[in-house]
């Protein structure tokens, strides 16, 4: 509900400056990309780099 209401603030934000739909569907869909990128592959990969470090202070 909460990024709902942040969504609509957003959009209502860029029409009182006077920024095009254009560039709010961009914005929005460029924010969507950056964290399906962050969620899906970044992550796993921090988590993995993490798990091997442990593995490799534990075996020395």
């Amino acid at each position: 509900m909460l990024s709902l209401l942040l969504i609509i603030f957003l959009i209502w934000l860029f029409f009182k400056l006077g920024v095009g739909i254009i560039k709010v569907l961009g914005f929005l869909i460029a924010a969507g990309l950056i964290f399906v990128f962050c969620a899906y592959l970044l992550i796993p990969f921090l988590a993995l780099l993490a798990i091997g470090g442990l593995v490799r202070a534990v075996i020395r």
